[in-house]
């Protein structure tokens, strides 16, 4: 196998489970992606996502500094600075008591019309350490967080890989299923499962463990609507026993050591045992 891979995409995604953003650069550092899930979509005072609302996929959202988001919503854009000041709550976030801020009434209502459903938009109040007491992410445990990542701040998925699961299936999906953050080429088909690490200019991303795959694999990223593939296919392949979220595997979840940039068109050093 190859000492190198090259990263071939970058994405952040501004508000947590709307559509991507492709950037050809972003800074990075152990919380993950510069502008990455600043905000986060809540129904009747809980969090939700993708797996939940599929429409979500629909409203585009587009960082233009780091206290602003434009958001498009059915055509509809909105320019949001993020406020500080709105309403006050605490959340269960994957098992994290953290406190939010309300985005205010237009935000919610443009996102509510988009979705067909009555949901908030929140912003965090303050940083947090976010726990995740499973052995296999223990690279990731506890590191403070201000931003609203799931399990570990960076997600790397494979082209290598899309092509061999392309290849099992009658229609191809296109990378965005997977919502990652760091799209490389050049591991070889499910080369990312063996890699200790990814070595950049300045930082280093650490392998932390598999991410296993729900049905926003299936959701069209453009229209929001929902299949049973890929992860249908996956399963058949790429299925392990007690694993934490189902099993099904595609990608891998990453901390980052060190800080810098991350470009489409870098070559990264592969570090294996």
């Amino acid at each position: 196998m190859s000492d190198s891979c090259v990263v071939t995409a970058v994405y952040n995604y501004p508000v947590k489970s709307c559509r991507a953003t492709a950037v050809s650069a972003a800074g990075i550092s152990p919380e993950g992606i510069d502008g990455d899930r600043q905000l986060m979509i809540l129904r009747n005072g809980q969090f939700t996502n993708q797996a939940r609302i599929a429409k979500l996929a629909t409203v585009a959202t587009q960082r233009i500094d780091a206290e602003c988001i434009e958001f498009d919503g059915g055509g509809v854009r909105l320019r949001h600075t993020i406020d500080p000041s709105g309403a006050e709550s605490t959340i269960d976030f994957y098992g994290n008591a953290v406190a939010v801020v309300d985005q205010g009434d237009a935000l919610a209502e443009l996102v509510s019309r988009a979705v067909g459903t009555e949901v908030r938009v929140a912003a965090l109040k303050d940083r947090f350490r976010r726990a995740v007491p499973l052995e296999e992410f223990a690279i990731v445990d506890g590191i403070d967080q201000s931003r609203f990542v799931d399990v570990a701040p960076i997600l790397v998925t494979n082209e290598d890989s899309l092509r061999d699961l392309n290849a099992r299936l009658d229609t191809p999906v296109p990378m965005n299923r997977f919502r990652p953050n760091v799209v490389v080429e050049g591991l070889g088909a499910f080369g990312e499962d063996d890699v200790v690490a990814l070595a950049g200019n300045g930082w280093k991303l650490m392998r932390a463990t598999h991410c296993e795959r729900c049905a926003v694999t299936c959701t069209d990223q453009e229209t929001g609507e929902r299949a049973s593939e890929p992860l249908a296919t996956l399963k058949a392949y790429r299925h392990r026993e007690g694993g934490y979220a189902g099993g099904v595997m595609f990608g891998a979840y990453m901390g980052v050591a060190g800080s810098g940039e991350v470009r489409v068109g870098d070559t990264v050093q592969v570090v294996r045992d």
